[in-house]
């Protein structure tokens, strides 16, 4: 019998290193809570209507590293990293590793999923939000024109 994306997930190396963690707390069902962030049980893409779906490939690769795109308005493309950690119908959830953050992003605005080889990750971290807010520990404010 195939295994369902469910139990894939469950599998990979990077979701069994997490469940190995004292913080991590898992439902029979398959809901979870780490760190205090909760998520629902993974539901099951083997519909009709989702089979070949963007959350349906997703889902079936929960525990690898991922580099997502997202568009952000009519031009603006963002990326965002970590391990596939849930997918939802209309989300996505990362696990930055590094930081020990989740990073819930949408869905409908994914444009481009880069996949890593285990191991192998990227030289940037698109996480690292930019220094130009002028908020504390942000950076300084951009230089403006008057």
């Amino acid at each position: 019998m195939e295994e369902n994306s469910r139990e894939r997930g469950c599998n990979s190396p990077g979701m069994q290193r997490l469940r190995r963690r004292t913080d991590f707390a898992g439902t029979a069902e398959g809901a979870a809570e780490m760190d205090n962030f909760r998520h629902p049980v993974q539901p099951s893409f083997d519909s009709e209507e989702m089979r070949g779906s963007m959350q349906a490939i997703l889902a079936d690769n929960i525990g690898n590293f991922v580099v997502i795109e997202f568009l952000i308005g009519s031009n603006e493309i963002i990326r965002k990293q970590g391990m596939l950690y849930f997918v939802g119908r209309s989300f996505v959830t990362l696990y930055d590793e590094p930081a020990n953050n989740f990073l819930v992003c949408d869905i409908f605005s994914v444009r481009f999923v880069y996949f890593y080889m285990p191991g192998d990750r990227p030289r940037f971290n698109y996480n690292v939000l930019p220094a130009i807010s002028g908020e504390p520990g942000m950076g300084a404010m951009p230089n403006r024109r008057r």
